[in-house]
């Protein structure tokens, strides 16, 4: 809460009225311990009074809810991360290959928006890793207080599993006071990801923490390349999530619609993905299995076992992707 300044003019005293020259020459004369009287004091009127101490209440007041605010020890104004335990990390990466195969990119309860191809002819997006290799780049851009961000977080964890695996990521919350709020979900900040096959690309802008109530904090920044990707494929710097699978598959936006989260936990997400009924499963899964098509399309279909099962063959079919020889 600002408080607002609050001022006034302070009346201007009127000179002193000039005496009579007999008055002066009484002034004059009069011994060093003799003052002269002070003048009258200009009478205020007391609904005056009254108001300017309402006045100093409110200014007063609004200082302290201020300063209290800005000293509070349960305002947090540092980005912390929650590590995310290796047995969710475990059962997500672990859900069955039969789970992909059998939902494949059916979500008849919630429906999921596919990626889609850029242009013909765009350059595939590389990063030369430690190990010497260029491998396609996978880039997400999102924010951690965004519910459509913490959405498709699901999907892309789930698909990258299948490439290699997460040493470190983040757990987090979506706003609460957005729609969809609290929604239970992964952070790409400071996550850690190693893969034969891809390489991840994450930039969350900003965090959860909102200590002024008029502005996320900010986490990361995103180079040349990244802003690139963001002005071509993005909806602008301050919509999320993209998701970005080599400049060859982009989505702007949440495959499916956050209301699947509402109410659930981490684990109790991850322990639907094993039900292939489920319509979160459903969701899920089906952009999972798109995500995975196209990482396979951008990294020269590896691994086979993965690139060729039935529910990235299904993904194909539905992203336009050319089957393999």
């Amino acid at each position: 809460m600002e408080a607002r300044r609050r001022g006034y003019r302070e009346r201007e005293a009127a000179p002193p009225e000039r005496g009579h020259l007999s008055n002066l020459t009484q002034l004059m004369s009069q011994t060093a311990t003799e003052h002269s009287s002070a003048p009258a004091l200009r009478h205020i009127p007391r609904r005056y009074v009254a108001l300017a101490l309402i006045i100093l209440a409110i200014c007063l007041l609004g200082a302290l809810v201020i300063v209290r605010d800005n000293s509070s020890p349960g305002t947090s104004t540092v980005e912390t991360l929650s590590p995310a335990p290796a047995s969710l990390l475990g059962t997500v990466a672990g859900v069955p290959a039969g789970v992909f195969d059998t939902v494949g990119i059916s979500s008849p309860t919630v429906p999921v928006t596919p990626l889609r191809a850029t242009a013909a002819g765009t350059p595939l997006w590389k990063k030369t890793g430690d190990s010497g290799a260029a491998k396609p780049v996978v880039f997400f851009y999102g924010a951690e207080f965004a519910p459509y961000a913490a959405a498709e977080r699901w999907p892309l964890v789930l698909a990258l599993s299948r490439f290699g695996s997460f040493g470190q990521l983040g757990l987090v919350q979506s706003s609460p006071t957005t729609a969809f709020a609290g929604l239970s979900t992964f952070t790409f900040w400071q996550s850690s990801y190693s893969s034969h096959h891809v390489a991840l690309e994450s930039v969350e802008r900003y965090g959860t923490l909102n200590p002024t109530g008029g502005r996320y904090l900010r986490l990361e920044s995103l180079d040349g390349h990244q802003a690139a990707a963001v002005a071509a494929y993005g909806s602008g710097l301050n919509s999320f999530p993209l998701v970005d699978v080599g400049n060859r598959f982009v989505l702007s936006g949440s495959a499916f619609t956050p209301g699947a989260l509402v109410g659930l936990t981490q684990d109790q997400i991850a322990g639907y993905l094993s039900s292939p009924t489920s319509p979160l499963t459903q969701a899920v899964v089906a952009a999972a299995n798109e995500i995975t098509a196209a990482i396979c399309a951008a990294d020269g279909q590896q691994p086979t076992a993965v690139c060729t099962s039935k529910g990235v063959e299904a993904a194909n079919d539905a992203l336009g992707i050319a089957p393999t020889a």
